[in-house]
Order: C-alpha cells, then structure tokens, then sequence
C-alpha cells in the first residue's frame, strides 16, 4: 500500500516547492552527471566505441524507463490512454531522442537535440508543477530522470565530437521546435487532451503583458539557439556566414 501511494505520488504535503532543497539537491546532482558525462565523452573522444558504448547504455536506459512509467501509470495509476501520449515537449523528446540516438539519425540530430537540451536546462531552472510534494514521490522522480535523458545524451555526442550544432543547422532547430508546437498544441486536442502542454499560456517568467506568449517564447528561444549553434561549431558558422555574404567584407573590417 505505502509503495503504491509512492508510486501515484499520493505521500508528502502538496505544494510548490521549487527550489527548496529537494530541488538544489536534484541540480547538483543532475549538474554532477552531466559533468561527468560530459568529461567521458572529451576524454574519449579518439575512442568512438566507448562513446558509442555509453550512449547506446544511456539511450536503452531512458527508453526502457518511458514504457515503464507508462506501465505505472496506467495499471497502477488509472491513467486514461490519452495521458500516455507524449503531450510535453520534455515527453516527446524522451522518446525521441534516445531512438535518434540508437539509430543514428544525423538529421534527425538537427532537429531535435538542442531543443531537447535547452529545455531539460530551463526546466531544472524553472520547474513549472515538478516539485509538488516534499517527499521524493516517483511522478517527481520521473520528470527528474526524464529530464536529465534530455541533457546528457546530447551533451555525450556533442562532447564526443558525433554531434556539433552550427548556423547552418538553425534551421531544422527551429523546424524540430515546430514539430513540438505541432504536437502540443494540434495533435493533444485531437486525441482530446486541453492542457497547456507548451506553456503558451503559463506563468512562466516569459510573460509580457499585452503580447502573445507564443510570440515572446520564440523570440527568447532564437536569442538562445543562435549563439548555441554559432558556438557549437565556430568554424562551421564562419563558413555558413561567409558563403552567405552575411560577413563584412575584408576592406571593411577594422585593423587590429
């Protein structure tokens, strides 16, 4: 009985407890594995297999683990079918990203692993409804593991060197962030969900008075991923640039 309230997340006194120590403790150790992660991926980076190795392990890890808090949920929880369906983008993104990383689709890498990275950071960072209990409960667990799945497989293949964002790909970021609008927003009413999976109209600290949410997270998230892909390859944003005329001309530019 205990474990199964522990499993719905039934224990603890209900409330937002977002940066207490529960929370501090959860970015520590969170910061600590993708330090770790991170380190592994340099040190071994003249070694692709051990790279590989790694992240094939992470990946299985975080899939096995998205079908089994499914499986909670709804033979223990008595979640409705609808509620299974990768609502959030962090939920998407789960699943995702350690098929695309499993089955090496460098395309698909584009689209996807900045985006995913980007929001388990901000999520760490502003834990909108994670920390609802002061007792560590596994619905506070799963977004916890789900979240750092979205960190530390593209922090491997970026350390790695088999995954380097540039201006080039700024593109497909923002078409793989379309993607999840789309799901957030269309595909969710269409299996009758009505929450605000994108937080389009949250209380995020995104919010301008008089200006439309959506409007004000593109722009924040483009003042993010540009300087994430010009300096997740330097060089190649240089030669995008270049080949774009988006560069002064030699003649023009001040001497040092």
């Amino acid at each position: 009985m205990l474990f199964r309230r522990w499993l719905i997340g039934d224990m603890g006194t209900p409330g937002d407890y977002a940066y207490s120590s529960m929370h501090l403790w959860t970015v520590a150790l969170v910061l600590i594995a993708t330090v770790a992660v991170a380190f592994f991926g340099y040190k071994n980076r003249s070694h692709p297999r051990r790279n590989r190795s790694m992240l094939v392990a992470i990946s299985i890890f975080q899939l096995s683990f998205e079908i089994g808090w499914r499986l909670v949920y709804l033979f223990v929880k008595d979640a409705p079918w609808a509620e299974l369906w990768p609502m959030y983008p962090c939920n998407l993104g789960g699943i995702l990203l350690p098929v695309i990383a499993l089955c090496r689709f460098r395309r698909l890498k584009k689209l996807f692993y900045l985006f995913g990275f980007v929001g388990g950071v901000i999520t760490f960072a502003i834990p909108d409804g994670i920390f609802s209990t002061d007792v560590l409960v596994f619905p506070i667990l799963k977004s916890i593991l789900q979240h750092t799945g979205l960190l530390l497989i593209p922090t491997l293949e970026f350390t790695g060197r088999t995954y380097r964002p540039s201006l080039k790909d700024l593109g497909s970021v923002i078409a793989g962030s379309l993607v999840h609008v789309v799901n957030c927003e269309i595909v969710v009413r269409l299996i009758g969900l009505t929450g605000d999976y994108m937080f389009f109209r949250s209380g995020l600290p995104f919010v301008i008075p008089g200006v439309p949410q959506f409007i004000t997270l593109s722009v924040t998230a483009l003042l993010i991923f540009i300087p994430m892909c010009y300096f997740g390859d330097k060089k190649a944003s240089i030669r995008f640039l270049a080949q774009h005329h988006l560069l002064p001309h030699r003649s023009t530019m001040p001497v040092k």
